[in-house]
């Protein structure tokens, strides 16, 4: 027993220098039982449980925050601890309650706890209800605070990757030898086709592609990138072709950025000013095209050219290369307008067929329209992708006519990544052994299953289209489409068929509009470019030129990246800008000499003049004549 005693714990010491009313708690209804006064207990009573178990009149207070005094410790240190605390009696009342006293305490306040208890319930219910509303309102705050920062995150990861590509692509440009590419031109020889050439100073030149930049994979994916780096304003026309589908035909307004001149677009038609104005002077060769260089469209005069671009698959006037394009058409004081075909760029399909490489009745009805805006204008066309096939095959049937494309004063054509044989290019893109063919094919696939998903009702209506066997969700290959519906719904019997009919190695003898088509050997899309040349040999009007590099629709500069007009811009401004100019007698005598197309191009009438409005419902178009004013039905 003396050696335990040793080493147990020393009792606290308490020690109390002047006596105090002991601090009563604060009162809580629910906390009755422990608000009455607890009894001092002297320093002679035994301390933590009095002198025996069970002593139950002696009441014990247990002290928390006095630590064991160890044997050098001091009273005076108890002392200042227990002075501190606001809950530690510091000495024995005179007031102090007796045991009688705290039962009478306990009593009172049992009894207020059931009046106290209907204010705490209603207080309860008030509080859960703002508790919910707080709950709801945090969460909105919480959701907005994340959607801020993924679109803060995505900014700066967009910015960070668009200003580290762009000087790690100085730096290459300036350490990595170039790779210069010559381009070559193919054409019949004649006077006309030397003489639009020779206007052309970058198709004698050379073309530079990015040091960074130079596999035909990245400059494809790249370029699509330049939708980013210009903004334009549009103002739309919805106009109706003559098989009973509509287009849009986005006007150019003016850059959405830079300096904007001219007068107010708000006072006068968009489209035909109500005064003559002053054309604005046409930009510079080797001029930077930027928002700044792009005037007004009021500023521009009735006899101003009109400018129309087309786009490829599933794209639109939303897209980089249109964008471009349009930009450096307009800087040379054009009037500018993208075409957007049946379906496309937002635009409703209001008949059952849908788009393809032979919608020329789309383009059709955005020449009639131009030219019935502005009867003095000349009409300039452009296209890029599946948008070369339309061009083509419209070019080819209007020549085939009486008067050709002149009667709507279309003047001439700049057709860019023409895949040139389409049997061959289909091929590639559904080989196996390429892996790239099949990246695209997927890429464009998906493209496709968006479009007929979203048109899935207009296309269903189409009297030869089983909506039953339509399975849109299970076509992976762009031929699956042609199969499934453009075939079908365009009259054609299979897809060899539909792809002999716009192929450029059949439509370009037919073609007496002076045409430049510009491509890239490296182009995954092209095809096999040596069976298209004999044909643009033996042609006076059509011209080809390409480079080694360059891929699909991109033609990347070097020192301009995504930031400014590529290569292919300032060819087609180049060149449509020389077919504007007077020819020499010379050009005049040669294309005159060429007489009307040997080939006719056009469809079956008996199928293709007829308006399909619904399942079972037919009218038939109205013949194609010189009458403008049954042309188009445009909604100004």
């Amino acid at each position: 027993a003396p050696a335990r005693a040793r080493h147990a714990a020393p009792t606290p010491r308490l020690s109390y220098l002047s006596y105090q009313t002991p601090t009563r708690l604060p009162f809580h209804p629910c906390r009755a039982h422990r608000t009455s006064a607890t009894p001092f207990v002297s320093s002679g009573k035994k301390h933590m449980g009095g002198d025996e178990a069970g002593s139950g009149d002696v009441r014990v207070v247990r002290l928390r925050s006095v630590e064991t005094l160890s044997e050098a410790g001091s009273n005076e240190d108890t002392v200042s601890v227990l002075g501190n605390r606001g809950d530690a009696p510091s000495a024995p009342s005179e007031n102090a309650s007796s045991d009688d006293e705290s039962d009478g305490h306990k009593s009172d306040t049992a009894s207020d706890c059931s009046g106290d208890k209907k204010d705490d319930g209603e207080k309860s219910g008030n509080d859960k209800v703002q508790q919910i509303g707080e709950k709801k309102t945090s969460l909105i705050t919480r959701i907005g605070h994340l959607v801020a920062k993924a679109v803060v995150t995505s900014a700066r990861t967009a910015v960070a990757t668009v200003g580290g590509g762009y000087v790690l692509g100085k730096v290459l440009d300036k350490t990595v030898p170039d790779e210069v590419c010559v381009p070559v031109l193919v054409h019949g020889g004649g006077a006309l086709s030397r003489e639009l050439l020779q206007k052309c100073p970058s198709l004698f030149g050379t073309y530079v592609p990015p040091n960074w930049c130079v596999n035909p994979h990245a400059q494809t994916l790249i370029g699509f990138t330049r939708m980013f780096t210009l903004f334009l304003n549009y103002d739309r026309q919805m106009v109706r072709c003559e098989d009973g589908g509509q287009v849009a035909l986005d006007w150019l307004v003016s850059s959405r950025f830079g300096n904007k001149t001219g007068g107010d677009t708000k006072s006068h038609g968009m489209f035909a000013p109500q005064s003559k104005r002053t054309a604005a002077p046409p930009s510079e060769n080797g001029q930077p095209v930027s928002a700044d260089t792009i005037p007004d469209a009021s500023t521009l005069p009735l006899d101003a050219p009109v400018f129309i671009m087309l786009h490829g698959i599933n794209g639109g006037s939303h897209e980089g290369p249109s964008k471009w394009a349009v930009a450096t058409a307009a800087s040379r004081g054009w009037r500018c307008v993208a075409l957007n075909l049946r379906g496309c760029g937002g635009a409703e399909l209001s008949s059952p067929k849908v788009y393809c490489a032979v919608s020329s009745a789309d383009v059709r009805a955005a020449v009639d329209a131009c030219h019935l805006l502005y009867p003095a204008a000349p009409i300039l066309l452009s296209a890029y992708s599946l948008g070369t096939y339309v061009v083509g095959t419209y070019l080819a049937e209007e020549d085939s006519k009486p008067g050709g494309a002149a009667r709507r004063n279309v003047v001439g054509a700049v057709l860019t990544s023409c895949p040139m044989e389409p049997h061959s290019s289909y091929a590639g893109l559904s080989d196996p052994s390429i892996p790239t063919g099949l990246m695209y094919n997927g890429m464009i696939a998906a493209k496709l299953r968006e479009y007929f998903f979203k048109h899935e009702t207009a296309v269903t209506e189409h009297p030869e289209v089983d909506a039953k066997l339509l399975n849109i969700a299970a076509m992976r290959t762009v031929v699956d489409f042609e199969k499934a519906v453009i075939c079908i719904t365009h009259g054609f019997k299979d897809v060899d068929e539909y792809y002999a009919y716009f192929s450029p190695g059949r439509i370009i003898p037919s073609i007496r509009t002076p045409t430049l088509y510009v491509v890239a050997t490296d182009d995954p899309f092209l095809g096999d470019l040596s069976s298209v040349e004999h044909s643009i040999k033996e042609s006076q009007f059509v011209s080809l030129a390409h480079v080694a590099r360059g891929g699909h629709v991109a033609f990347l500069e070097k020192g301009v990246g995504v930031f400014g007009q590529c290569w292919t811009d300032k060819v087609t401004g180049e060149f449509l800008q020389g077919v504007l100019e007077p020819r020499s007698e010379l050009a005049t005598q040669a294309a005159n000499a060429a007489g009307p197309p040997k080939t006719i191009i056009a469809r079956n009438h008996g199928d293709a003049s007829k308006r399909i409005v619904a399942r079972t419902s037919f009218a038939c178009a109205a013949d194609d004549d010189d009458d403008d004013s049954g042309a188009i039905d445009a909604k100004l």
